[in-house]
């Protein structure tokens, strides 16, 4: 039985089989034919509230557990060759989604958007306000960055553009620790990094720590935890480790497998001590010191509404279609995915060739992932009003989570208990479609 076979009422010591952050995950597409129209498709979409996201997938290092569509290295020619091409899809896409179009989030993700210089990323943001009118002084957004990319110079210029959100990748503020993962980070320059950040006065900081690292004990993970709680973030996001076998460690002869008893023993852990420092748990990954009416955005909300994607590796959402680029982790197959993209014109942009058509199932299927998976969990009554089924009729086996204490019923909605939440990365694709779960293991095996 492979891991994505799991059963739904696996014993504790199997807690990670996968990181449930999308379905279907992108592993799952393939080629689109015919290829289709984008005109045609969004002017079939409701284009309020979308979310557009822009993924730069570059890095000044490609860490040793990366599994995301990025590579490691560039020059100021090769991001602005990107860029050239970031701007001749975004004029597409304008064109696609014109009219009732509203964007209610953006955001910048990677790789590594802060490797490119502050004038680069300028002219990024004035592409964002000139084809969809999405001004990050006007609307929430998020820029992910690295200790050695948050120069002041940078820092300053999404300031004055009103980014919301920072999020820097710090892993661990155990050196040997981060080493080990195939991340050569120096402690001075992480501090550096979170003290700039501060400084500069964003409304939020968000700090990723990783645990089950291969030196980690519990006493070096409180030592991390306690180092980011020292900088009083907004959010803190916890990761377990995964290793995988198309990465970096996943080449070593590191074993694949990390030692889930221990692990989660170190989420637990991790857990306590957030909720402890005055932390709300939104997800398995997820901690925020902000209450729930902080939140004065345009409401987006993932199961329902669109997301545009710019950029090669980034993924756009319609009703009944998902599509990008297509999508490698090895280095060879990113640089060859990337070559061919810069090259693309704008009416090659104006049509989907690779993606994945989503029957009702997988609709269906989707809404309960993406609900169950969060801290406010699974209206049925909505679900019946957009399906006209219930959840536990698509999914009968979530009377299992029921039985087993994973899942709670508070009125109308379904909620993971604390346990059920623990479990989120055997829960999230135990509930994947077979087809699904046969594409991911598909592509794990390349």
């Amino acid at each position: 039985m492979s891991s994505i076979d799991m059963p739904l009422t696996a014993n504790l010591t199997a807690p990670y089989v996968a990181y449930a952050y999308s379905y279907p995950h992108k592993s799952s597409y393939g080629e689109l034919t015919p290829a289709v129209s984008l005109d045609e498709l969004w002017q079939q979409e409701n284009r309020r509230n979308l979310f557009l996201y822009v993924h730069l997938p570059f890095c000044e290092m490609r860490c040793g557990f990366c599994n995301l569509f990025a590579r490691a290295g560039g020059d100021d020619a090769t991001y602005d060759l990107y860029l050239d091409s970031v701007e001749r899809q975004a004029r597409r896409m304008s064109a696609a989604t014109v009219g009732d179009r509203s964007v209610a989030r953006l955001a910048l993700g990677g790789g590594t958007p802060t490797v490119l210089s502050a004038a680069q990323l300028d002219r990024l943001f004035q592409m964002l306000v000139r084809y969809f009118d999405a001004d990050p002084r006007q609307i929430p957004m998020s820029v992910e960055s690295s200790p050695k990319t948050a120069s002041q110079e940078k820092l300053d210029l999404l300031r004055q553009w009103g980014v919301e959100r920072v999020s820097i990748g710090v892993q661990s503020f155990v050196e040997s620790e981060v080493h080990s993962i195939g991340r050569p980070q120096q402690s001075a320059e992480v501090h550096g990094a979170l003290s700039r950040i501060k400084q500069a006065g964003f409304p939020v900081l968000n700090i990723d720590l990783i645990y089950g690292q291969p030196q980690q004990t519990l006493a070096s993970w409180n030592e991390s935890l306690d180092a980011a709680l020292r900088y009083k973030p907004e959010e803190i996001f916890l990761y377990p480790l995964y290793v995988r076998p198309q990465t970096g460690l996943g080449r070593r002869d590191i074993p694949l497998e990390s030692d889930p008893p221990q692990t989660i023993e170190l989420y637990r852990a991790g857990r306590d001590r957030l909720l402890a420092a005055g932390y709300r748990q939104l997800s398995m990954r997820s901690f925020t010191l902000k209450s729930e009416t902080d939140d004065e955005g345009p409401e987006y909300c993932c199961q329902s509404d669109g997301m545009l994607g710019l950029g090669a590796g980034a993924r756009s959402y319609a009703t009944r279609l998902h599509y990008s680029s297509r999508f490698a982790v090895q280095a060879a197959g990113v640089k060859t995915i990337l070559d061919q993209w810069v090259t693309r014109t704008e009416e090659d942009f104006g049509k989907a060739d690779w993606g994945i058509w989503l029957t009702e199932e997988e609709r269906q299927r989707r809404f309960i992932i993406q609900s169950l998976l969060h801290y406010k969990g699974l209206q049925r009554q909505r679900f019946i009003e957009a399906f006209g089924l219930t959840p536990e009729t698509r999914i009968p086996e979530l009377r299992e989570l029921i039985d087993a204490d994973w899942i709670e019923q508070d009125d109308d909605v379904l909620r993971l208990t604390s346990e059920g939440m623990a479990m989120s990365d055997a829960i999230g694709p135990a509930l994947y479609s077979a087809s699904c779960r046969e594409a991911l293991e598909a592509f794990a095996a390349k």
